[in-house]
């Protein structure tokens, strides 16, 4: 596999959407080992693959030293989790929708607290997560598939 490098990002482009690297091991020294995802509001939608990634000493690049391919299993429990999640932040909405019908002020109440349950931890995660840039991690697929 070529080395690829990378400077990981964060917080750049739409909100928790891109490559992300989750459930992170430590390993030896300044190796870890991930989950590659693709995500669209940190919502888990393609796997690609179990990434060991190496941070340089200087922490502003990291370089991909092995890809493999994900695995069935743990990538439908993911995408599950993250369907569940999604469905969990909407429950302040649905019942201040349901049960509080006819209440103007409870209505909004729910409906605001929806959006911050929602928009608070994306942004949070946004601000703590890396992104890996698409081109690197395309890169990165490809040169799995090829040495198949």
């Amino acid at each position: 596999m070529p080395e690829l490098s990378f400077q990981p990002r964060r917080a750049v482009g739409p909100i928790g959407t891109g490559v992300h690297l989750l459930r992170k091991t430590q390993q030896e020294g300044r190796v870890v080992l991930a989950d590659a995802w693709l995500t669209i509001l940190f919502l888990p939608v393609v796997p690609l693959g179990e990434w060991m990634v190496e941070r340089h000493s200087s922490a502003a690049s990291s370089v991909i030293r092995q890809v493999r391919p994900p695995q069935l299993v743990k990538s439908v429990l993911w995408v599950g989790s993250g369907v569940l999640a999604a469905l969990v932040s909407l429950l302040p909405a649905y019942g201040a929708l349901t049960t509080l019908m006819g209440s103007k002020v409870a209505e909004l109440a729910g409906m605001f607290t929806t959006v911050g349950a929602i928009l608070g931890p994306l942004a949070w995660l946004d601000e703590t997560c890396d992104r890996i840039p698409v081109r690197v991690a395309l890169r990165a697929v490809a040169s799995v598939t090829l040495t198949r």
